[in-house]
């Protein structure tokens, strides 16, 4: 059985590490349009890259045989949401940033709820379990940084985007709680492979769809939009490089 202190230390740097890359974009001011959406861009190549790079491969390990399904559901299911659902009484000018936020922050909260599990099953093994926390920490905080653009570019006040980062940094922690009670059965690990092949898939429809547009809108910047967009598929293949996967 885990060690309850060195339980506490994990779940602790999970939680310290997400927030911080939650807080970072409310310390951009508010009237800085530009700046605002290069971060929009680099957190399109981060939502792409976690969602082809770590949470398509895991998926695929838990549930070789259905991961391309759930993908896909995930995908049309927000398609559908987005377009015939999700309506908003606003311009048509960066309208779709509103639709895109909650569901952003849903699947952050089960991707880090998937990592809090695999850290949980690693900690009988303790070496292991170190390479686990640093593969997960490498990309805890560009995943709430990525969030928190996205909901300041919809105008979601300072104290919401600061609630919906609180949120994603829980969800690591609670994963790595529930396999510390759960840790003899193994029975979440099909629906643990579902549920990260279908956060993929909306992963993918949100920044191929609703911020990728960025980088093709005219201005001095679209280079620079680019080159956010290729940092953030950068620092999710590097985050890939400091550990094997955790399957």
């Amino acid at each position: 059985m885990m060690n309850g202190s060195l339980l506490a230390l994990y779940a602790g740097s999970i939680f310290a590490t997400a927030l911080l890359g939650g807080i970072l974009p409310l310390l951009i001011p508010t009237k800085n349009d530009h700046l605002l959406k290069l971060f929009v861009s680099l957190g399109a190549g981060l939502l792409l890259g976690m969602a082809f790079l770590h949470m398509l491969p895991e998926a695929s390990h838990m549930v070789p045989h259905s991961f391309g399904l759930w993908f896909l559901a995930g995908f049309v299911v927000l398609l559908v949401l987005e377009r015939f659902v999700m309506i908003h009484a606003c311009d048509e000018h960066g309208c779709h940033y509103h639709t895109v936020g909650l569901t952003a922050f849903l699947g952050l909260a089960v991707h880090g709820m998937i990592e809090g599990l695999a850290l949980g099953s690693s900690l009988v093994l303790p070496p292991l379990a170190v390479f686990v926390l640093v593969a997960i920490l490498a990309h805890k905080a560009p995943s709430g940084f990525a969030l928190a653009s996205i909901l300041k570019l919809a105008g979601k006040s300072n104290r919401q985007i600061l609630l919906f980062s609180v949120g994603v940094a829980l969800s690591g922690p609670l994963g790595l709680l529930l396999a510390y009670f759960f840790l003899s059965s193994q029975d979440y690990a099909p629906a643990a492979g579902a549920l990260l092949a279908l956060s993929a898939g909306t992963f993918l429809y949100i920044s191929a769809c609703d911020l990728l547009p960025e980088l093709h809108r005219t201005g001095d910047d679209k280079v620079k939009r680019l080159i956010a967009f290729l940092l953030g598929l950068g620092i999710c293949l590097a985050s890939g490089y400091l550990m094997p996967h955790t399957h």
